[in-house]
């Protein structure tokens, strides 16, 4: 039986060589959308719901990563470019679901290493 971050690892995309593994356009909708996503959170002075502390901290970890992403791009260090763009792809498909799962795939996956 194959766990669900190694299936996720295995259909992630890689560049052919020379490649980006999305525009800059894709790239920059992305970080837009994530934005407005954390500024659709419920602002009030009660404090978050369990399920909305949940979201915002997955939502938090992608900025975070599609901004390592970007700055790779803009670095041309392709191997941090796709190191991050594979930890997106986990995060995209297991983060919502288990977004504690999630923070010790940052912990755990050489994260800061580049």
């Amino acid at each position: 039986m194959t766990s669900a971050p190694v299936a996720a690892a295995r259909n992630t995309n890689f560049a052919v060589e020379g490649e980006n593994l999305m525009t800059d356009a894709e790239l920059q909708k992305l970080i837009q959308d994530v934005c407005e996503s954390i500024d659709s959170l419920p602002k009030s002075d009660k404090p978050l719901s369990k399920e909305e502390r949940k979201r915002k901290a997955v939502l938090l970890l992608k900025k975070e990563v599609l901004g390592k992403i970007k700055e790779a791009r803009e670095k041309n260090e392709k191997d941090n470019e796709l190191y991050n763009t594979m930890v997106y792809g986990l995060l995209t498909t297991v983060g919502e679901k288990h977004p504690y799962l999630a923070s010790l795939l940052k912990s755990n996956l050489r994260w800061g290493s580049f």
